[in-house]
Formats: C-alpha cells, sequence, structure tokens
C-alpha cells in the first residue's frame, strides 16, 4: 500500500486511535463521605466543565472507575486543574449576542456539578464554570461557607430594536465580599468598580480579596506555543488534459525537489498538548517532463518534450490533533489549507532539434492544495511528518491556443525539530 493511501486512512482511524489513548496524571478525589483516594485520573481539554471523570488508584491498574458531582467533592490533578462539586442554583439566561432575550431573563436551574477553581485564599475562592450557553464565575465565601454565582446579565430591550443592556450584578457582590475582608484597600474598590466579567480581572479581584501580594498557585494550564524548523523532500506528480499544447501528453514522471519549512504551534492547552493549530511557511521545488502531440498523431512530425521548473513559497495553516499522546512519543493527523506562490522556469525542445525557451504555458501565480498530514513526535523535540496533497489546477486554461489543464499532486516527507524561546 502506497504511504499517501496510508495518510488516507488517518481520519478513519481517529475514533479508535482516541478511544484507546487516555491521559492520566497524578491526583486524588474526595468521596462524598469525607475519604481522600489518591490515584491517577484521566486529563482532558475540557472546554466545558466536566460532568464525569475517569479514575485509577495507580497508572498501571486496569479497573477505571468513574466519578461524578454525586459521588466526589473534590478532584485535584497535581500541578494542573482542580475541581470543586456545588450544589445549587445556576443562571441559564443566555449572554451571546446572537442569542439574546428580549427583555430581562432572570431563568436559572438547580444543578449539581464541577466548578473548576481559578484562585483559593483564606477568605474567599473564585470558581468556573462552563456548559454550551455560557461561561459563568462563583464565589465561595470561606468563612461563612457559602457558594454563589457572580452574576452577570445581557439582553434586548423591549421595543428598542438591537439596544442591549447589561447588568453588572457581580460588582456590588464583590464589593460586599471586599468590604468584609479587605476594607482598606482604595486599589480593591477601584479594581471591583472597573472590573469586566473575565477570568484574569475576576482572579486578580479575588487573589486581592484574599489579601495575597501574591498566588502563586497554578490552577489551570495556559495557552502556549513553541517553534520549529524542518527540511525534507518532496515528490511532484503533474497530470495534463485538454487540448494544445498537451493532446495526447503522457503523465509526468514523479520527480523530486528538497524543501525547507518554519513555524509556530500554539496550543489550546500547553499540558495535554492534543489540539495544535499551526501556522507554517515552506519553500520547496519541482520540475516536470513530458511528451505532447502538437501534430494529431501524424507518424512524420516530431512530438514536443516540454519541460518546466517550479519554485514555490507556501503558507500552510493547518489543525493537528495527537491521536496517541505521552511525553515519549506522540503520533497526529491533521488537515490544512496551503496558499502557494509559485515561480516558472519553462523550455520547451524538440526531440529532433536543440532545447529553446518559450514561455508557451501559462500558469497561476498561487494555487490552494488541500493536504492531510500525520507525523511522530519523539521526545517533545524530533518530529517525522508525511503529508500529501490531492491534485491541484495550476492552470486556468483558455489563456493562450488551446484549452488545456494541468494538475499537480505532492508527497512530501520531513523533519522538524521543535524548540522555545523564554
Amino acid at each position: 500500500m502506497k504511504i499517501k493511501h496510508l495518510l488516507l486512512l488517518v481520519p478513519l482511524l481517529c475514533p479508535f486511535l482516541l478511544k484507546a489513548q487516555s491521559n492520566f496524571k497524578p491526583g486524588y478525589v474526595v468521596t462524598i463521605n469525607g475519604q481522600t483516594i489518591q490515584g491517577v485520573i484521566n486529563e482532558k481539554e475540557w472546554d466545558a466543565n466536566p460532568t464525569i471523570i475517569n479514575f485509577k488508584t495507580s497508572l498501571n491498574g486496569a479497573e477505571v472507575k468513574n466519578y461524578t458531582p454525586n459521588d466526589i467533592v473534590y478532584f485535584e490533578i497535581t500541578n494542573s486543574v482542580a475541581y470543586q462539586r456545588y450544589s445549587g442554583f445556576v443562571s441559564t439566561d443566555e449572554t451571546n449576542i446572537s442569542r439574546l432575550s428580549r427583555g430581562r431573563d432572570s431563568s436559572k436551574k438547580q444543578d449539581v456539578i464541577f466548578l473548576k477553581l481559578q484562585q483559593k485564599g483564606p477568605n474567599v475562592s473564585l470558581y468556573s464554570y462552563n456548559d454550551a450557553i455560557k461561561m459563568r464565575y462563583f464565589i465561595a465565601d470561606n468563612k461563612a461557607g457559602k457558594t454563589f454565582e457572580l452574576l452577570f446579565k445581557q439582553y434586548f430591550i423591549p421595543d428598542m430594536g438591537p439596544v442591549t443592556h447589561v447588568e453588572n450584578e457581580f460588582i456590588p457582590q464583590l464589593y460586599d465580599l471586599a468590604t468584609k475582608y479587605n476594607p482598606s484597600s482604595v486599589e480593591l474598590k477601584q479594581e471591583i468598580e472597573q472590573g469586566s466579567y473575565k477570568t484574569p480581572v475576576l482572579r486578580k479581584i479575588s487573589r486581592m480579596i484574599n489579601d495575597m501580594a501574591v498566588d502563586n498557585m497554578h490552577y489551570e494550564t495556559p495557552s502556549s506555543f513553541d517553534f520549529f524548523v524542518g527540511a525534507g523532500v518532496s515528490a511532484s506528480k503533474f497530470k495534463f488534459g485538454g487540448e494544445l499544447p498537451f493532446r495526447n501528453a503522457n503523465d509526468s514522471k514523479t520527480t523530486y525537489g528538497p524543501t525547507f519549512s518554519a513555524g509556530v504551534n500554539f496550543y489550546t492547552n500547553a499540558k495535554i498538548g492534543r489540539a495544535v493549530f499551526r501556522a507554517e511557511l515552506m519553500y520547496w521545488t519541482s520540475s516536470n517532463e513530458t511528451m505532447a502531440d502538437l501534430y494529431y498523431g501524424q507518424p512524420d512530425k516530431p512530438k514536443i518534450k516540454y519541460h518546466f521548473d517550479q519554485r514555490n513559497i507556501t503558507a500552510y495553516p493547518q489543525f493537528i490533533y495527537y491521536l496517541y499522546n505521552t511525553n515519549a512519543i506522540k503520533f497526529y493527523g491533521g488537515i490544512g489549507v496551503t496558499v502557494s506562490f509559485a515561480k516558472y522556469t519553462q523550455v520547451i525542445s524538440s526531440t529532433s532539434t536543440s532545447a529553446s525557451n518559450n514561455n508557451l504555458l501559462s500558469f497561476d501565480k498561487n494555487w490552494l492544495g488541500f493536504p492531510i498530514r500525520a507525523g511522530l513526535i519523539i521526545n517533545k523535540a524530533f518530529e517525522v511528518n508525511a503529508s500529501y496533497a490531492i491534485p491541484t489546477t495550476i492552470n486556468s486554461g483558455d489563456k493562450i491556443s488551446g484549452n488545456y489543464s494541468i494538475k499537480q499532486s505532492s508527497f512530501k516527507a520531513g523533519i522538524n525539530y521543535h524548540f522555545s524561546i523564554n
């Protein structure tokens, strides 16, 4: 089976690889009856707060237990994230501008959920809760033993078209806690009055209510990035169609050229590192040589041998997902789109005469490609990758005499080196 066919199988294998792969990290859970159990927890990229977690008492243990907020009151993954059980009211009104209600919406529901810890101190603890409706923030008055939602509402004003109204109810809620625990801080009051309903802002306010100059605790993994440089080889093939100058033309032989690349990976979660947005810039070359019958099969007339060289600078944004993800080895599949800016050197020669320059063909100066990609990363540094781009038209035809088409497909393989700049 050809390598390009193996690459095409990557999307089909994804569900099976994802099912087999896990990301168990050291941590512990606290049960409803107060028992603390040490073990490992399957850490995932939870865009929304988890409703269930996978837990084992040891990394090599076979038995996996599933815990929900009905089973445990707290769980923590060491040096990563922590979640606290909450039972109470959760607002259900929309804050997304495309789904706002007409008039004030005070809807809420009773629920039992996991809240994500954002900041912890002696006086208050800040949490977040995200689901399909919206992001919400909760705060616990630790000394009073109460946890409640910090309220933010937005809605269309009735009979006033697209005019919206915002209610920052969280500001007086925070002000009450500041008055209770840190009343002498003028800076804290100013921060609250100017505050917005965002994680960094609320985390800072929570820390100030706790009267903590520095918060060294790590509550979540931030987005991060690294760089890479690489080199490899590109194998290209061209297919010709239409009339002049490629009537009865042979497909080109596969030709090879060097590839050089550099780029940056943006991780949605640097510790887990599963979902990656990659921006890559490549330089690569290819060439073509094919025989064309300009004289419609007349045996006494010579065929034409056409040759051109191609040099490309290609921008390659792509989405990569790590299907197998450990510190030692990572395997990924990816999709993307390439935007190539090409320069051509054209030569046409007859089999019976000497070669001569003749820019007979008209090429697109830029064109799109749609490659799929797979790769292996070893020790977070060395990457071996391969990609296949389906045949793509690189000329528009109808530009000179004759209606013709030229399609190019390519296979690339290379090695990248990853590094960070502190």
